[in-house]
């Protein structure tokens, strides 16, 4: 029996940020790679090899600034002493998401196997392949439109680069990988979601200051491609939502405000 194993690899390399100033979109240090390599080879008296090559690279992006909120009105109603004007003046928003993120993994693997044939030289064996390749990507966005108003979307697509059988020999068989490879390859899996919160703000009035009130809507959606074995069945399709209100009444704090 002899078997050889050979990997390297080089995980979440980037560039650290050296310099205090506020991180830009472009900025080289939002982007990560990742890569890895392993070559198995064995034999034995019944198998004449069997070969296995992994191969697996990633690229991710993350841009997730401080947010900025504006207050156009704060500095109007800012000696108002007056509570009724607190909806007003604390009015806000953020123009840029607080978070951004992209990831992209790349999966190979090409495994050949061949038994050793006891016959002449016409009974000799096959090989017999194990591939596949797959890419998958990761999408996030949030946002936090307001102190009290936040998006939070995620979605999630699989898909596979189809090959011609056996081993990539001809330019043709190339040149079909690489054009599936470059369009994305053939989804089999996606999935989305959507989350939105909203803090009414209640606190603002005096009338309704011991009160909190949260809302949150979530929507889903998921889809599955056909199985190759069965294409005739057509897809899968399936969504959901979700809606929720949270109440919170703090008795002690109306109370307080009764000098009785």
């Amino acid at each position: 029996d002899f078997t050889s194993t050979k990997t390297i690899s080089f995980t979440n390399v980037h560039k650290n940020r050296t310099n205090n100033k506020k991180p830009k979109p472009w900025d080289i240090e939002n982007v990560d790679i990742s890569y890895s390599y392993t070559k198995t080879e064995a034999r034995n008296p019944l198998i004449e090899y069997n070969n296995v090559t992994k191969q697996r690279a990633g690229v991710g992006y993350n841009f997730a600034p401080q947010p900025k909120y504006f207050e156009p009105f704060k500095k109007i109603f800012k000696k108002t002493k007056k509570h009724w004007f607190d909806l007003v003046k604390d009015f806000n928003f953020n123009p840029i998401p607080s978070q951004v993120s992209f990831r992209a993994d790349i999966f190979r693997q090409f495994g050949v196997i061949k038994p050793r044939s006891i016959g002449g030289d016409k009974y000799v064996i096959p090989e017999t392949f194990d591939k596949y390749f797959t890419f998958n990507r990761n999408y996030i966005l949030r946002w936090d439109l307001t102190h009290s108003l936040n998006i939070d979307y995620t979605a999630l697509n699989n898909s596979v680069i189809d090959e011609p059988f056996g081993r990539l020999d001809t330019k043709a068989k190339k040149d079909t990988v690489r054009r599936n490879f470059f369009a994305g390859g053939r989804n089999t899996v996606f999935t989305q979601t959507i989350n939105f919160s909203y803090n009414v703000p209640l606190n603002k009035f005096p009338l309704t200051d011991w009160t909190t009130l949260r809302l949150g809507y979530t929507a889903n959606y998921q889809w599955i491609g056909a199985s190759r074995l069965a294409v005739n069945l057509g897809n899968s399709l399936e969504n959901g939502q979700q809606e929720e209100a949270n109440l919170q009444l703090d008795f002690t704090r109306l109370y307080s405000k009764s000098k009785w």
